[in-house]
């Protein structure tokens, strides 16, 4: 994971400031990266320099596969990060998100209430139509020519027709191995706006080469702290999923990032990057450190000159967990195992059940960093 630790420093010490309208945090990106696992069977990408918990990206990706778009079967299954974003959803569709903002007292004490209201099944918790709803519901308009349906004439129309992605692929893998047509979207622009947030990860190539399986993923967005580490493992688990059931044995992963960030939390912590001054002292800092420790004191002297988040706001700010994570020395990969279930059984299943991770030996540390909403 040596490359993913790089890409960190390269966000410290090359990142741009900017305002993001719909977290309504600052943050500190660069646009393009890109690093290859070159065999996710004999080194499965999961981080080290912190623990990560991989039963909950694959309990997402057993969701995802189902094409659902509610909540509430994650919930279930323990997984509860994305609730901000189904309450923000909320919010928006019942007209109260100029009335309770974000990033105040009054909007957590609403999501409070809004997830009792979840766990006694009186939300519906609904996304929209986002991520694996596309894979095996994406929708595309079909015209009719007039026909006769028994009772009568019916006029020429316009209706829509359902694709099921997910069995196209697997289909076209098994069917025809050396197409280049091996892809799941999940980026519909028709859509977008039903969503409550676009696809981050949203499209995967797999390609064929004898009897191994690649996959090229291309991530429109990149939370590099709290999201990358996630998609890196749940995609890695989709390859040796997909290519299981296909009968193949996957090989390479490539993850392509677009615009990849670290968020930087908002007033009166954010301030601090207000000031170019401030910025370039501390990529100056970062770029100059030559031993671990070195992280630790870029840390420490950042806490000190910025100003506090405050008990409201308290780990939006990701920058010191960075720092932290920096000063881990990387340590050996674990792998993946998983059972021989057909996937479409499989994805009904607990994920813990199907997948399991081998020989994960993470640095163990506390962190407080939330997902921005």
């Amino acid at each position: 994971m040596q490359c993913y630790l790089e890409l960190l420093k390269r966000i410290l010490t090359t990142g741009e400031v900017q305002y993001e309208p719909r977290t309504q945090e600052c943050i500190l990106g660069i646009t393009g990266a890109q690093y290859q696992f070159s065999d996710v069977r004999e080194s499965f990408p999961l981080v080290t320099t912190r623990q990560i918990h991989p039963r909950l990206a694959f309990e997402e990706l057993f969701w995802k596969l189902r094409g659902e778009r509610s909540v509430a079967s994650l919930v279930a299954r323990g997984v509860d990060y994305w609730n901000g974003n189904a309450f923000q959803k909320y919010l928006e569709r019942e007209g109260l998100d100029k009335e309770i903002p974000k990033h105040t007292e009054r909007w957590n004490t609403a999501f409070g209430a809004w997830k009792k209201r979840l766990d006694d099944r009186e939300e519906d918790g609904d996304l929209g139509p986002i991520y694996g709803y596309q894979w095996r519901h994406w929708r595309r308009p079909v015209f009719f020519q007039r026909f006769h349906d028994g009772n009568g004439w019916v006029d020429d129309h316009w209706g829509v027709e359902e694709v099921d992605q997910l069995e196209n692929l697997l289909e076209g893998i098994r069917e025809r191995p050396g197409s280049r047509y091996h892809i799941l979207n999940a980026y519909n622009p028709g859509e977008i706006g039903d969503m409550a947030i676009g696809p981050c990860p949203f499209w995967h190539q797999f390609t064929v080469y004898g009897d191994q399986l690649d996959l090229f993923m291309v991530q429109r967005s990149c939370d590099i702290l709290l999201g990358v580490p996630y998609n890196d493992a749940q995609e890695a688990a989709l390859l040796h999923m997909i290519a299981q059931e296909t009968g193949l044995i996957p090989r390479r992963f490539v993850h392509s990032l677009g615009n990849v960030h670290a968020y930087l939390g908002v007033p009166p912590r954010s301030d601090f990057w207000m000031d170019p001054g401030n910025v370039m002292e501390f990529q100056i800092r970062v770029a100059s450190v030559t031993e671990r420790t070195g992280y630790l004191e870029v840390r420490d002297w950042y806490l000190e000159t910025a100003l506090g988040e405050g008990e409201l706001n308290l780990g939006k700010d990701h920058i010191p967990n960075i720092l932290t994570q920096l000063s881990k020395r990387p340590r050996a990969s674990p792998r993946l195992e998983l059972k021989r279930i057909p996937l479409l059984e499989a994805i009904q299943m607990p994920a813990k059940e199907v997948l399991k991770v081998v020989d994960y030996k993470p640095h163990k540390w506390k962190t407080n960093s939330k997902m921005a909403v």
